[in-house]
């Protein structure tokens, strides 16, 4: 096992009572947060220092990096709320967006995915009206939907990703329990899909790689799944990897997201009560599997208080996170970070201080409520 050290944490200058609920890289030497003040919040990568912070949506729920938009070199955010908009925002720090879209009957959006390659912004509704919606833009022409599903999920869209390297393979999941590949250059809705999985209430689900689908439920119950040709003539698919609920295996009381990155997947496993956040690698040979012999661990992790978001920053071999107390924090392999060195902070005291008050026991309350819900 190694051990992350945290080297500084931040509350944001954060409201009292406010929690993160996602990060990701932003332009070169810097990332961005969302948070439950409903802002979009720059912060530099090496100090933590807030850059910019600017309001998003009322009732915002996700953050993805779009990318460079094309002809331009510009860097952009995309973000969603519940108002039923999708916006664009200059990674460099603006108070306002630089373009913005909107759902049908301005139904709340719950997920996210973006393809800079192909112009492109994909969100995923909350059921309204009978309807879940998955829907795409090209965002030279944000004022109209280009493409949208309104068949293929009969509950919340909670999970959008493309494949890692064919930009026309689109997957969502939803609380249905449904796992859906699409091919987005095929118009009729029947025909655009490649694969159905049935999985269970969908948290998280995406591409490990160019073959395999992972799908993790909300009550933590882990999948892997083949990637299939819809040509394949085979009467039966190929089975999956079935893991199960993965919190009495893997030690841990929620997954928090599963990472990607050169050296491969890892899954972000978190546990409360011993105020830890393990890092545990997924490796695909001889067959996908949990390597529990090389986790990273982040010791403390934000107390007692759950993590929302984990970024991996491989240039600066950073680990960053942000949770329900209101920080981000910065952690390091102990051997680079100085077993010697204090945890620099910010604005706040630290994050596993237990609460003080009924108020944050409350608080505190909602939030567990909250965790078993799409976000």
């Amino acid at each position: 096992m190694h051990t992350l050290k945290a080297t500084s944490s931040s509350s944001l200058s954060l409201p009292s009572g406010s929690y993160i609920y996602s990060i990701c890289p932003a332009s070169p030497g810097s990332f961005a947060t969302i948070s439950s003040d409903d802002s979009l919040r720059l912060l530099d990568a090496s100090s933590l220092k807030l850059l910019n912070v600017a309001k998003t949506h009322k009732g915002v729920t996700c953050l993805r990096e779009y990318g460079s938009a094309a002809g331009t070199g510009q860097q952009l955010l995309a973000t969603s709320g519940r108002d039923g908009k999708v916006r664009l925002w200059d990674a460099r720090g603006s108070g306002s967006p630089a373009l913005e879209m909107e759902t049908a009957k301005n139904a709340a959006v719950l997920s996210l995915a973006c393809n800079a390659e192909t112009n492109s912004v994909v969100a995923g509704t909350e059921l309204v009206s009978s309807l879940a919606t998955v829907a795409i833009w090209d965002i030279r022409s944000p004022k109209q939907v280009r493409q949208q599903y309104v068949e293929s999920h009969n509950d919340d869209v909670t999970e959008l990703q493309y494949h890692p390297t064919r930009n026309n393979i689109l997957l969502s999941g939803s609380t249905d329990g449904l796992v859906n590949v699409y091919d987005t250059t095929i118009i009729d809705e029947d025909d655009t899909l490649r694969q159905v999985i049935n999985h269970g209430s969908i948290h998280h689900a995406g591409f490990l790689s160019e073959q395999a689908i992972y799908a993790l439920s909300h009550d933590e119950v882990f999948s892997i799944y083949p990637a299939t040709d819809p040509e394949d003539e085979r009467s039966e698919p190929p089975s999956p990897l079935q893991f199960g609920d993965l919190r009495q295996p893997l030690s841990c009381e929620y997954v928090v997201q599963i990472l990607g990155g050169s050296q491969g997947s890892y899954l972000a496993a978190g546990n409360t009560t011993e105020q830890r956040l393990d890092l545990v690698p997924l490796v695909a040979r001889p067959t996908w599997r949990f390597d529990q012999s090389d986790i990273w661990r982040l010791p403390g992790a934000h107390g007692e208080e759950i993590v929302r978001s984990v970024y991996l920053d491989e240039q600066s071999r950073t680990v960053f996170t942000c949770g329900e107390d209101g920080f981000v924090r910065a952690w390091k392999p102990a051997e680079e970070s100085g077993e010697g060195d204090e945890e620099k902070e910010s604005n706040a005291q630290t994050p596993s201080s237990k609460p003080s008050s009924g108020t944050k026991e409350k608080k505190k309350k909602q939030k567990e409520k909250e965790r078993f819900k799409p976000y």
